[in-house]
Order: structure tokens, then C-alpha cells, then sequence
């Protein structure tokens, strides 16, 4: 996607990180204030991030709290995704991190 421009790669990457970062303290806010509609969509632009970004575990669990959360179903489950996004992002923070130091960034 970035035809290996180091720079832009290096703007997606950053971008992507603050969006992780962002999103960890906002899943538990929507939780915690039961607002199952928006916990949906940030689900969903979590997922379309990670897609992008070739982080598939992550698109597949954000998919699926994206559906639940549409319904409202299984609300005592949320908190596992939340779990799971935190633990995930943390492997690929680290990841990410020892990339873009890789590159000189």
C-alpha cells in the first residue's frame, strides 16, 4: 500500500498506533456506560484499521463484537473482547515499535 515508501509507512504505522492507544481507553468507557451502539462502530473502525494494517486476529475479534454489540447479545462477553484487544495490541504495539526502530524511526 505505501510502495515501500519509508516515510508514509512510517505515518501509517504511527497513525495506527495512536488509534490502538486511543480505542483501549474508549472500548472500557463504552462498556462501562453500556453504549452497545457506538462500542459497534468503534468495533468497526477497529477492525477496518487492523485490516488494513494485516493484523487479521484482530480483525476478527473486533468483527465480532461489532456484531454482537449491533444487538446488544451477549453483553457479559464484551469484556473478554476488551481483554483479548488490549492483550493483542500490546503484541503488536511491541511489534510495531521494534519495526519502526528497525528503520531508523
Amino acid at each position: 500500500m505505501t510502495g515501500n515508501n519509508g516515510e508514509m509507512m512510517k505515518e501509517m504505522i504511527d497513525l495506527f498506533l495512536s488509534q490502538l492507544v486511543e480505542m483501549r481507553s474508549e472500548l472500557k468507557l463504552l462498556y462501562d456506560n453500556k453504549n452497545w451502539p457506538e462500542l459497534s462502530r468503534s468495533a468497526h473502525k477497529i477492525k477496518s484499521s487492523a485490516l488494513v494494517m494485516g493484523v487479521e486476529p484482530l480483525a476478527k475479534e473486533m468483527k465480532e463484537l461489532e456484531m454482537l454489540a449491533k444487538e446488544a447479545k451477549n453483553t457479559e462477553k464484551y469484556p473478554e473482547y476488551i481483554v483479548r484487544y488490549n492483550a493483542i495490541t500490546d503484541s503488536v504495539e511491541a511489534e510495531l515499535k521494534t519495526f519502526l526502530a528497525s528503520m531508523g524511526h
